[in-house]
């Protein structure tokens, strides 16, 4: 890993951490299953300590090794905020004026770096060709901001351009998929009145869909969606559509996978629509499984990472923690259609 990528690596671990002070030993967990020796990760430390982002605390002494690290860092969260400040207000200098990026600055600078290229490509459109006029499709109008047709419905385009205040002003036709979900038919009856209210649970994979409804009429859930990966993060604004209860409140429960990919997927349903938890009960049965060599091409998003570990017990959220940076995961097909319904039976789901 180059120099570069482990300092940016760095202050994305430490902007989402939750606490004031960061032990050695934690940093460098944060770097498990990467090619970075110590030198490397040395030098990447003693930068941010020149930065005066990291700041030894003297009591706890040093490592002794060459070079020398402090075995514990208080985190100047002031200047690490000072300076995503700057950085963000030199680019909306430089951007167009309808791109607004006042949500970065409550932001991680990971999230910043990696939509910062989709950014200047947007810019690049509107400098050219301003607003659009016309209404077509997303693949189309993806195509033209990013040169990729699956950028807006499969890989988060949407997402960015609400974040940058821009997506009303792209005039996009509406194309999701319809939602794949069974129906609890004795739950779905009780639930049509005004100030009803009804649980649903939202799945990532097929596997797991499938083993649920094998008792779903003694599950507490009015439904069970089929997530089928990202897509749900577009597809979700299907489900008024397709049970047209607005005077119903609705609570969606989400369980998916246990790996940065499936955590991303829950931040970016939390972040888009209201009313989405974390089915804390199953990822906590889930946790207790073993896990398994993890998939190396998935992106960490700790800011993600920190969002979903606080809906979880302090055990479960440090064993969480510990098997991603040991490059590991456990896959939501760990728990049998058993242990599903049992917990979902058994398990109390506020709806309020």
């Amino acid at each position: 890993m180059p120099q570069t990528d482990i300092v940016t690596f760095m202050l994305s671990f430490i902007e989402s951490y939750r606490k004031s002070n960061i032990d050695l030993t934690e940093l460098q967990s944060a770097l498990a299953g990467q090619a970075v020796d110590y030198p490397a990760f040395a030098e990447a430390l003693l930068q941010l300590e020149q930065d005066g982002l990291l700041i030894p605390v003297k009591s706890h002494g040093r490592n002794g090794r060459t070079p020398s690290l402090a075995y514990r860092y208080r985190i100047h969260r002031q200047k690490l905020r000072r300076d995503q400040v700057s950085i963000i207000q030199t680019a909306a200098q430089q951007l167009h004026p309808a791109i607004k990026l006042d949500t970065y600055y409550r932001r991680t600078s990971e999230e910043w770096e990696t939509d910062l290229p989709h950014i200047r490509q947007i810019h690049q459109y509107l400098a050219q060709y301003g607003l659009p006029e016309n209404e077509i499709t997303a693949p189309e109008r993806s195509f033209a901001l990013t040169g990729d047709e699956k950028w807006i419905d499969e890989q988060g385009g949407r997402e960015l351009l609400e974040k940058i205040g821009l997506w009303a002003s792209m005039r996009i036709l509406p194309a999701s998929d319809p939602l794949m979900l069974a129906i609890h038919p004795k739950l779905f009856s009780s639930v049509p009145t005004s100030g009803s209210s009804a649980s649903h649970l939202i799945v990532e994979n097929k596997a797991t869909f499938h083993a649920l409804l094998g008792k779903l009429n003694d599950l507490p859930f009015a439904t069970v969606i089929y997530g089928s990966g990202n897509k749900i993060v577009g597809n979700l604004q299907m489900f008024a559509k397709q049970v047209p209860l607005p005077h119903v409140h609705h609570a969606f429960y989400y369980f998916g996978d246990l790996d940065w990919e499936g955590i991303r997927i829950w931040h970016s349903l939390n972040r888009r629509y209201d009313h989405i938890r974390l089915a804390a009960p199953f990822y906590i049965a889930a946790l207790q499984h073993e896990a398994v060599p993890g998939k190396s091409n998935q992106r960490r998003d700790h800011a993600a990472l920190s969002a979903f570990s606080q809906h979880l017990p302090d055990e479960s959220a440090q064993r969480l923690t510990e098997l991603l940076n040991e490059g590991r995961y456990i896959p939501q097909e760990v728990l049998s259609a058993e242990e599903l319904h049992r917990i979902g039976r058994m398990s109390v789901w506020n709806k309020t």
